[in-house]
């Protein structure tokens, strides 16, 4: 990969960790709608040495695929989301969720409340998913 590429790319990695944070602390700096999840996804919780053996084996697993992958910005979508959120859990103990789309659509009560982060995550594997079927067709 070039010089220039490796720039923007470790660029558009703390932009993006950066606007979710930066968002996440407006949010609790002016008393917006937000809640603290302690758990996992979809409240999933886990012992404390598995949730730490989870996030080290997602790391390493984000570094190798970083590394293998020609689709890098797909991986710094998921890599920014993922620090983020464990930026949130190592500062406050829990990440901090503020979308909550069954607020507005009364058919999605009970969906799970959400963040920047967890969008960037989402769209990273949307994005490696239909990159991988484009291959295989």
């Amino acid at each position: 990969m070039k010089i220039k590429n490796k720039k923007i790319l470790l660029f558009l990695l703390f932009f993006l960790i950066f606007s979710d944070q930066l968002v996440k602390y407006f949010i609790r700096l002016r008393g917006g709608f937000y809640v603290c999840n302690p758990n996992l996804a979809w409240g999933a919780s886990l012992p404390p040495y598995l949730f730490l053996i989870l996030w080290i084996g997602i790391i390493v697993g984000l570094l190798y695929f970083f590394q293998t992958s020609k689709n890098k910005w797909a991986f710094i979508l998921i890599f920014s989301g993922a620090f983020s959120n464990l930026l949130d859990r190592l500062i406050h103990g829990c990440v901090i969720d503020f979308i909550d789309l069954g607020f507005f659509f009364t058919s999605l009560k009970g969906w799970p409340i959400f963040n920047l982060a967890d969008s960037l995550i989402v769209l990273g594997l949307i994005i490696i998913i239909l990159k991988k079927n484009k291959n295989v067709s």
